[in-house]
């Protein structure tokens, strides 16, 4: 009987230590931070990436593979950023000013990115603000591919034809 506890105890084990966690959470800290800043705002980013470690950290047996760590901190982070929404706070005036200073034009763009619904605002700011590849943004926002590619052709549309419709 007691060989067959021994294994079960090893899955249950995590396989990260805690302090291997708290080191590579610091050196992933700044890219969260960039991320919520740009769905919830700069003031919210830092209470919410202190949220995700809180949650991972106590999540950290439930990590199955240590080298997707990053991955699955920012997907932590970015439901995290959805309870934010859900719970009725303030989204944010200017999420993209995060990446980049708004003006003129640019600042219309910002604003029209931050009028789509929060999905697909979160898979335009993923893919164009922070670089993320759409079967990336599928696996983090656990969506299907297909679903990531027609929300953010659905997204862009939106994004062309009111940008349009400003200009007239």
């Amino acid at each position: 009987m007691d060989s067959d506890a021994r294994p079960l105890a090893r899955l249950r084990r995590p396989l990260v230590d805690a302090l291997d966690f708290d080191r590579r959470f610091g050196l992933a800290r700044p890219r969260l931070e960039r991320i919520c800043g740009s769905l919830v705002g700069a003031s919210d980013a830092v209470d919410v990436v202190h949220d995700t470690y809180l949650q991972a950290r106590s999540r950290l047996a439930q990590l199955r593979d240590p080298d997707a760590l990053e991955a699955w901190l920012t997907r932590i982070a970015v439901r995290a950023c959805y309870d934010v929404h859900r719970r009725g706070r303030r989204t944010v005036a200017y999420p993209l000013a995060v990446l980049v200073a708004p003006a003129g034009r640019d600042a219309a763009l910002v604003e029209l990115v931050e009028r789509l619904p929060p999905r697909d605002r979160t898979i335009v700011v993923l893919h164009y603000g922070h670089g993320y590849a759409l079967d990336e943004i599928a696996r983090l926002l656990d969506l299907n591919y297909a679903t990531v590619r027609s929300r953010i052709a659905r997204a862009r549309i939106r994004l062309f034809r009111e940008w349009t419709e400003g200009d007239r």
